[in-house]
């Protein structure tokens, strides 16, 4: 048997070793618990997501740090283990633990099991009865309940009704209700009804996520609140009365702004009509189509965005306003008094108009001969900046397209439509309280074509290429036979 002779030496460097392994091994479990410690009490995480789906936006970060002035606490009515381990809420979890850390102690969270202690729903079923599982924004003046699922990115596929999750729109949803808790004075808005309208229940949900109290009114037989700062008109069937529109042109007087919607099934509306033109404005009974600014077909519109405050760092390339079937609009002047008219989406002028009469069918929509040529108007923004007492006070009039507002428009990711009408609705307001934050989505944005575009795609990928690829192989195919 061979004798292993360990010398003193060797045995001094082996141990020292052995205590500096056990060392860094101990310290590595020590930085390990205090790790796991602090991001799971104060959500201080790296976010390594392709779209930084957990990061909260700079416009958060300066309300929370600078504009924050009460205290908010956040009640979550579910015990805490539901929203670490179950992976629909812990996203949600994330994103509060972040609020709490940068909110420099103004926002308190806490979790209260509703089966444990039942009296917790009993405080805040005034409004609206909340559920388990639901998470309460509450601060001195107020309060809202929110469900999780409203702090997801939803998409509907409108032929199946099916539902399914396209991202994460927990920031701008909180940082809406923490401003809901906080202001003062809620904007009122009303949807004006008796004439027909259509209802645009995605724009009111923008609304109502813009901090608007929303609400319906009938001309006819109510006057415009003093406190009502916004009205939507959504394609009215019958005219308006003489009284009515004293009603508007008061309440345009007093720094009103409102929407108005159009779409082809709008009549003449002789009186309602005259009340455009007096802001600059008129709806023409044309189609407009487009050969180079479309996608899918050359009704569906993506059209140019004027540059304008409102519409200032909106798009990105490859990004469109989408305007399915919409009706020329013509501006009867640029500036007349204290008013002043703004193209806000332009056609391209490879763009055609159909003229057409109410209740005809237009038996085409590719471009004729006779048709009108581009470019045309098809949103506009009017405004009014009256001076009195040395302040400038404002009312806005935007005048757009029904089916830009449609549900299933607004639900489209890839789509500004949804983007355009949060600024629309907070350009035209200064004194509501919002934050425009894009949902983080889980998937890349879908790419859109446009017209011209799927040409050249087309011929490309579809055309050249494979014709190409053919080309070269018969040519090498024939060189190698000669061999």
């Amino acid at each position: 048997m061979r004798k292993i002779n360990i010398t003193g030496k060797k045995l001094k460097y082996g141990s020292l070793t052995l205590i500096f392994t056990a060392l860094f091994i101990a310290a590595a479990v020590v930085l390990n618990i205090l790790a796991s410690y602090v991001t799971d009490r104060f959500g201080l995480r790296f976010d390594l997501t392709d779209n930084r789906v957990y990061e909260i936006s700079d416009e958060t970060k300066r309300f929370l740090q600078n504009d924050l002035q009460e205290d908010i606490t956040i009640t979550i009515l579910s015990a805490e283990s539901i929203y670490i381990d179950n992976e629909s809420f812990s996203p949600i979890r994330e994103v509060i633990l972040k609020y709490v850390a940068l909110s420099d102690g103004k926002i308190s969270v806490r979790y209260i099991d509703p089966y444990v202690n039942p009296e917790i729903i009993e405080k805040y079923d005034d409004v609206t009865t909340p559920n388990y599982r639901d998470i309460v924004i509450e601060s001195s003046k107020r309060y809202k309940v929110m469900n999780p699922g409203d702090l997801y990115a939803v998409r509907t596929n409108y032929e199946t009704q099916e539902q399914y999750i396209t991202g994460l729109q927990a920031e701008q949803k909180l940082s809406s209700a923490i401003m809901y808790c906080t202001v003062d004075k809620l904007p009122v808005a009303l949807r004006v009804q008796g004439h027909g309208e259509t209802n645009l229940p995605k724009l009111t949900s923008l609304l109502v996520s813009g901090n608007y109290s929303v609400d319906t009114i009938n001309l006819s037989i109510e006057d415009i609140p003093d406190d009502c700062e916004m009205l939507i008109i959504s394609s009215p069937k019958k005219d308006f009365t003489v009284d009515e529109i004293e009603k508007l042109d008061a309440f345009f007087e007093r720094n009103g702004n409102a929407m108005i919607f159009y779409d082809l099934n709008v009549p003449e509306l002789p009186v309602f009509e005259r009340f455009m033109a007096d802001w600059g404005v008129r709806y023409e009974k044309v189609l407009v189509g487009d050969e180079k600014l479309y996608i899918s077909l050359p009704t569906t519109l993506a059209p140019t965005i004027s540059s304008h405050a409102m519409t200032k760092d909106l798009a990105s390339p490859g990004e469109y306003v989408v305007v399915p079937i919409a009706r020329q609009i013509t501006t009867l002047y640029e500036q007349q008094g204290w008013r002043t008219v703004k193209p806000i989406l332009v056609t391209s002028s490879a763009s055609y108009g159909k003229i057409y009469n109410s209740g005809e069918t237009i038996n085409s929509i590719t471009k004729e001969e006779g048709d009108l040529s581009g470019p045309f108007y098809v949103c506009v923004l009017t405004e009014q900046n009256r001076i009195e007492n040395l302040q400038s006070n404002y009312s806005r009039i935007l005048f757009c397209q029904l089916n830009m507002a449609a549900d299933e428009i607004l639900d489209i990711d890839a789509y500004l439509n949804s983007r355009f009408f949060v600024r629309a609705i907070n350009y035209m307001n200064d004194s509501a309280d919002s934050i425009v934050v894009e949902p983080k989505y889980y998937t890349s944005p879908q790419l859109n074509i446009l017209g011209n575009q799927a040409r050249v795609v087309f011929w490309l990928l579809v055309v050249t290429i494979p014709a190409g690829t053919l080309a070269l192989g018969f040519y090498i195919w024939l060189r190698r036979r000669n061999m």
